[in-house]
C-alpha cells in the first residue's frame, strides 16, 4: 500500500506519545508508536512502513491534549466541516490524509469559544427523545445494504475476484444494486480474500449501528451535503447495551468503534427506476461510493506507549454517502427526479438481543422496512423465514426432524417476544389453526411444519407506526387524486373549480382527543415530529393547520369526521 492510499481516519488507529504531565507536549515523531489491526492489513510490515514515512513527512508539531471534555463543543458547530474534514476530490490522496488528520487534531482541541460558526450543525438531538420511533429510510437500498450485513452467505466474487453483494428488484430486472467492500480512505474494491476480513466484522452489530445513522441522515434537510457527530457513549443506550454487565464501558465504546470502521469500508452502486414522468421515469443511479464516510476518533488517557487502552469516548463524525442524494431527496421526490421513501423504527427494535432472540430481531428489522410497503400485513409464515433466512434452512428443515422442531421454536419464540413488544400479530383463524400457534399445547399435527409454513397471518409494527404510515399513503393518494383532477379541470374551462376538500378540527377537538388519550403535549408533538410549542399554540386556536398535520392529528388521536 503506497503512502498517498491511507485512510484520513487515523484516529482510530494512530496513537500519538510523549505526553507531559500538565497535558500537552511537541510530539517526537522518532518515538511514534503505531498500532494496526493485522486481519485488516494483512502486509503489516509495508503498511507500518508507508504510514510512518507519511506521517513524518506530514507531520511537524501537534499540540495533543491527553483528555477532552467532549461537551465543549456538543453545544457549538463547524464552518465549511466538508471542507475541513473531507477535502474537495480534486486535492491528492496525500492532502486529504495530511489535511484531515491535522485539522481533526486541531478542531477536537480548540475551546468552544473559538469553533467557528457553521451551516453544519453538530446534533444535539438524541434519538428517541421524545417518542419511541424515528423515521428511517426504506428504499430497497436499505434491504440490500442489511442483507449485506446479516446474510453474510449471500457475498460472491465476480469473474474479476472482486466480492460483491447483488439485489435485483422482482419485478425489473433492471433495477438493481451492488455492494463491495473497500480499504479505507479510497473506493478500490477489494478482492474476495482480503474483502472477506471485513464482511466478517458485519453482524447484526453493524446492521443497528446502520440503521442508527439512516435515523440521524433523515434528520438532516440535505444529508448527501452534512456531517452529523454522534458519541459512542450515547449510541450504547440505543443499541441495548446500557443493561449489559458482561463488558466494561471503554470495550463497550471500543466494539463501537470497530464497528463503524467495518461500515465505512461498504459501498454502493445503485441503479434504481421507479415511477414515471414526461422524461419517461424516476432515475434514482448513484455512481460506486461509501454508503457512510465515518471518522472515527478516540478520547482518553494516554499512557507512557501511546495507548488509549480505555477510552473514555469515542467519537463518529458521520457524512452520509452520496446515495442519499437520490433516495432521500425532498426536493429531488417532488420534481420525479429522485426517489424519497421512508418508514418508522421503533426503539424496542434496536434492543433486541440477537444472542438469545435472532429470529425476532431478523424479523424486525426486516418488518421494519418492509410495513410502508406491505401496509396490510399480510404474509405466509415461509415468506417471513425466507425474509429472515436464506431458503436452504427451509430445505433442511423439511428434511430433518429435529431441524424443524428447532424451527418452529424458533418461529415460536420470535412471535411471543414481538407480541411482548407491542408488535400487532393476528393469526388466521382458517390456515393457522390453534395447535399451531405458539404455546399451544395441543399435539402437533402430522406435517405440521408444511402446514405451518403455508399458514398466514397479519403483522404490523407497534402502535401508532402503522397509523403514521397509512395516514402518508392516504394523503400521497389524495394528492394524486387532485392532481388528476385538476388536469381535467383544466380541459373543461367552463366547470366551476372545486375547493379542495378540508378537515375540520377545532383546537378544543385536538385538546380533548389528546387528553382522552391520556397524552402529553409533548408526546403527541413527539409522535408529529413537531414542537410542544406548535400544539400548545394549536389547542389555544392560535394556529392552524395543514392538510398532512390535521391527517395525522385526525388519524393519531382517533377523532372522528
Amino acid at each position: 500500500m503506497a503512502a498517498n492510499d491511507l485512510n484520513p481516519q487515523l484516529p482510530l488507529i494512530v496513537n500519538l506519545n510523549l505526553i507531559n504531565q500538565e497535558g500537552q507536549e511537541n510530539i517526537d515523531l522518532s518515538k511514534l508508536i503505531i498500532e494496526i489491526d493485522s486481519t485488516l492489513f494483512p502486509n503489516q510490515e509495508q503498511f507500518l512502513k508507508a504510514l510512518r514515512s507519511h506521517l513524518l513527512q506530514s507531520f511537524k508539531e501537534i499540540p495533543v491534549t491527553t483528555s477532552i471534555n467532549l461537551r465543549q463543543i456538543e453545544n457549538n458547530s463547524f464552518e465549511n466541516a466538508e471542507d475541513e474534514l473531507y477535502p474537495p476530490v480534486q486535492k491528492s490522496q496525500t492532502e486529504k490524509c495530511q489535511n484531515s488528520i491535522q485539522e481533526n487534531e486541531s478542531y477536537f482541541e480548540t475551546p468552544a469559544k473559538s469553533i467557528p460558526n457553521t451551516s453544519i450543525t453538530v446534533r444535539q438531538s438524541k434519538l428517541f427523545k421524545s417518542q419511541d420511533f424515528e423515521a428511517i429510510p426504506t428504499a430497497a437500498l436499505m434491504f440490500s445494504s442489511i442483507d449485506s450485513q446479516i446474510k453474510k452467505e449471500l457475498w460472491k466474487q465476480n469473474e474479476d475476484g472482486i466480492a460483491y453483494l447483488q439485489h435485483r428488484a422482482k419485478g425489473d430486472s433492471q433495477n438493481f444494486i451492488e455492494h463491495y467492500i473497500a480499504n479505507p480512505g479510497d473506493i478500490s474494491m477489494l478482492p474476495w480474500d482480503e474483502a472477506l476480513q471485513i464482511i466478517d466484522k458485519f453482524g447484526f452489530n453493524s446492521a443497528k449501528l446502520h440503521l442508527i445513522f439512516a435515523a440521524y441522515a433523515m434528520k438532516q434537510e440535505r444529508p448527501w451535503e452534512s456531517l452529523f457527530i454522534l458519541n459512542a457513549s450515547d449510541l450504547i443506550k440505543d443499541m441495548g447495551w446500557d443493561q449489559r454487565t458482561d463488558l466494561p464501558k471503554h470495550k463497550k465504546l471500543s466494539e463501537i468503534a470497530k464497528t463503524a470502521f467495518a461500515l465505512d469500508c461498504l459501498l454502493v452502486k445503485a441503479v434504481w427506476i421507479e415511477g414515471r414522468n414526461k422524461k419517461g421515469g424516476i432515475n434514482a443511479s448513484t455512481p460506486v461510493g461509501r454508503m457512510w464516510n465515518i471518522t472515527v476518533v478516540p478520547y482518553g488517557q494516554i499512557n507512557l506507549q501511546g495507548k488509549i487502552e480505555e477510552p473514555n469516548e469515542v467519537q463518529l463524525i458521520i457524512q452520509p454517502g452520496a446515495w442519499t442524494q437520490h433516495f432521500l431527496n425532498r426536493a429531488g421526490a417532488k420534481s420525479r427526479d429522485a426517489l424519497y421513501q421512508f418508514g418508522y423504527l421503533a426503539q424496542q427494535v434496536l434492543k433486541i438481543d440477537p444472542y438469545h432472540d435472532e429470529l425476532a430481531l431478523r424479523l424486525a428489522i426486516y418488518l421494519t422496512l418492509d410495513s410502508r410497503i406491505r401496509l396490510d400485513g399480510n404474509y405466509k409464515v415461509q415468506e417471513l423465514l425466507e425474509i429472515a433466512f436464506v431458503k436452504p434452512i427451509i430445505d433442511k428443515a423439511r428434511l430433518d426432524r429435529r431441524r424443524a422442531y428447532d424451527l418452529k421454536q424458533h418461529w415460536d419464540s420470535a412471535i411471543k417476544l414481538l407480541l411482548k413488544l407491542g408488535w400487532q400479530i393476528a393469526f388466521d383463524p382458517e390456515t393457522y389453526p390453534e395447535e399451531l400457534r405458539p404455546d399451544s399445547k395441543d399435539k402437533k399435527p402430522k406435517g405440521y411444519l408444511d402446514k405451518l409454513l403455508d399458514a398466514k397471518l397479519t403483522i404490523k409494527p407497534p402502535t401508532p407506526i402503522p397509523e403514521l404510515i397509512a395516514s402518508k399513503s392516504k394523503l400521497t393518494v389524495e394528492r394524486s387524486q387532485l392532481k388528476v383532477k385538476s388536469k381535467v379541470e383544466q380541459l373543461q374551462p367552463k366547470a366551476k373549480p372545486t375547493q379542495e376538500q378540508q378537515i375540520s378540527l377545532t383546537s378544543s377537538q385536538v385538546k380533548e382527543a389528546r387528553i382522552a388519550k391520556g397524552w402529553s403535549q409533548a408526546k403527541l408533538a413527539g409522535f408529529l415530529g413537531v414542537s410542544q410549542n406548535l400544539i400548545s399554540l394549536i389547542e389555544r386556536g392560535e394556529r392552524t393547520f395543514n392538510p398532512q398535520l390535521a391527517t395525522q392529528i385526525q388519524t393519531l388521536l382517533d377523532i372522528q369526521d
